[in-house]
């Protein structure tokens, strides 16, 4: 179904509601299946993603009987939403730090993490210090944080901080305790102005490059996301409208011309 979303996106987005929902349908047994056709759409248009459909997926992942390769994905999908719009994951961010602490999951983290990142570049140094003081703390809080966590967060926090680095010096002492990791060492060298290694400008360079990518994905204002609905709602009209005619020629020689029901 991938290549055909690729030739024909339009008939999918229409349905883009009923697909959300069939998700978990039947006990989420279509679940890997349909959600790589779901992945497929969001990572070219996450922008098309409602409140309400992030809300639903969120209750169907607390009541459905997952298992960690299924739910995994799911956040894999996350990520690419919560990168273009993160407004959308605000009422969700209580829900991802418990997951975190409780499953230590990466996917999870790295979604939380493209939610983070992506409200800084939409408001700016209102929420680096807020997000900077909740990173360090998740650092402090969970119990045999794994080294891979560990590192995670200090990435996020370099991706957050390394255009404000005067909140980012703020936070030297917090750091220090954990200097002992490479990543936290490279932040607490970027702070202090140390000159660094080849790899370790190589790193901060590549932290540049992928901040510009995540803000070539973040959708900037309320316009862009009334102007997305709109081409929408102009897919589903012509997907609706194909199907009327389609019907009408089948019908034509009983004269019952039928518009079916389209969900708008």
């Amino acid at each position: 179904m991938q290549i055909l979303y690729g030739k024909h996106p339009e008939p999918f987005h229409a349905r883009l509601d009923d697909l959300i929902h069939a998700l978990f349908d039947n006990n989420g047994q279509h679940l890997l299946s349909l959600s790589s056709l779901f992945g497929t759409i969001v990572k070219t248009h996450p922008e098309l993603i409602t409140s309400t459909q992030i809300d639903y997926l969120f209750t169907s992942i607390k009541t459905h009987p997952n298992t960690s390769n299924e739910i995994n994905y799911v956040f894999q999908i996350f990520g690419h939403i919560a990168n273009a719009q993160p407004h959308l994951f605000d009422k969700h961010r209580d829900e991802l730090l418990n997951l975190i602490i409780e499953k230590q999951n990466s996917d999870v983290f790295l979604c939380f993490q493209k939610y983070l990142v992506a409200s800084t570049i939409l408001y700016g140094e209102e929420k680096v210090d807020e997000y900077l003081n909740l990173l360090i703390n998740l650092l402090k809080n969970i119990k045999n944080i794994s080294s891979d966590l560990s590192t995670q967060i200090f990435h996020t926090c370099q991706l957050i901080g390394i255009r404000y680095k005067q909140i980012l010096a703020n936070k030297r002492n917090d750091l220090i305790l954990f200097q002992s990791n490479s990543t936290c060492r490279m932040l607490i060298d970027l702070i202090d102005g140390n000159k660094m290694s080849e790899e370790n400008q190589a790193a901060i360079n590549y932290t540049l490059d992928e901040i510009a990518q995540i803000e070539k994905r973040v959708v900037h204002t309320e316009r862009d996301v009334q102007n997305i609905t709109k081409s929408v709602k102009r897919q589903e009209l012509n997907v609706c409208f194909f199907f009327y005619l389609l019907k009408s020629l089948k019908n034509s020689k009983k004269r019952k011309y039928l518009i079916p029901h389209c969900r708008l």
